[in-house]
This record gives structure tokens, C-alpha cells and sequence, in this order.
């Protein structure tokens, strides 16, 4: 995924988290506001592409399925995690929507993965220091099992 789309799939997140867009068009305009140049189309892939789903005829992020983890910690990492990519031999980098980010890697501090050597979040971006390769294929796989 570009780093623009990222950008735009995190635009359309917090958006639909303050405003209620009922059709795509709204959503289109909302982002054009923010800046954003887009076409139908492309907002009808990211909608397919973030699983948004209608609420109340409102865009929503999908809730979590039942069978998700009982793990607090688990939990927020699968509601919170958006996006995942892999930087070198050692960092995994997780994308979450705008104010999320400080919460979820607070999760991931919590379940002391060996692994896991500590993490730092920003706003909706958190860099998780890894040990070694092997270790960041481990981590990569708990972090796909939950989200």
C-alpha cells in the first residue's frame, strides 16, 4: 500500500469517527475539504479495502468479530491495528486510526512478548523494536493472528 493511501484510508477513519457520511459522495466531499482529490472509484476501494460497513446508514469501521481474543490487550490490538509493514531486519511498524496509537502499543507493552524488545507510538503510527529477524517473523505472526 502507498503511502498516500495509508494516509487517506487514516483521513477516511477519522472522519467517519466524527461525522456521520451516508453515501460516498459525502464521503468524497469530506475529504476534498481535508484536501484530498479522489474519484468514486477510488473511494469505493478503500471502503472494500478498510471492511467499512453501514450503521444506521452511517460509514462505520466494523466491529470486532465475537470469537475475538477474551485478552484486553489482545483486544485493542485488533480493534486498533490498521495496517502492518515490516522496516529492515528488526522494526515492525503498525498503523492505527488518528489517537489510537499510544493505546495500542501500550497493549503490546503489556503482553511482554519475548520477542519484543519495546515500542514507541505517535499519533496513529507505532514502531515496535524487534530482536532479530526470526524474532520479528514471530512477532509479525501474532500480530496478523489478531487482527
Amino acid at each position: 500500500m502507498t503511502a498516500d493511501r495509508r494516509k487517506r484510508h487514516l483521513k477516511i477513519l477519522e472522519l467517519i469517527a466524527t461525522r456521520a457520511l451516508h453515501t460516498q459522495e459525502e464521503l468524497a466531499e469530506a475529504l476534498a475539504e481535508e484536501g484530498w482529490d479522489v474519484t468514486q472509484s477510488s473511494i469505493s476501494r478503500d471502503i472494500a479495502a478498510l471492511g467499512l460497513v453501514k450503521v444506521s446508514g452511517a460509514y462505520r469501521k466494523p466491529e470486532p468479530q465475537a470469537a475475538a481474543s477474551e485478552d484486553p490487550d489482545e483486544r485493542r490490538i485488533a480493534e486498533g491495528v490498521i495496517g502492518v509493514d515490516l522496516a529492515g531486519d528488526a522494526l515492525i511498524v503498525l498503523h492505527t486510526p488518528p489517537g489510537e496509537a499510544s493505546r495500542v502499543g501500550a497493549a503490546l507493552d503489556r503482553l511482554a512478548w519475548p520477542e519484543v524488545i519495546g515500542t514507541i507510538a505517535g499519533d496513529d503510527t507505532i514502531f515496535v523494536a524487534i530482536r532479530d529477524r526470526a524474532a520479528q517473523q514471530r512477532a509479525l505472526r501474532e500480530i496478523q493472528r489478531l487482527t
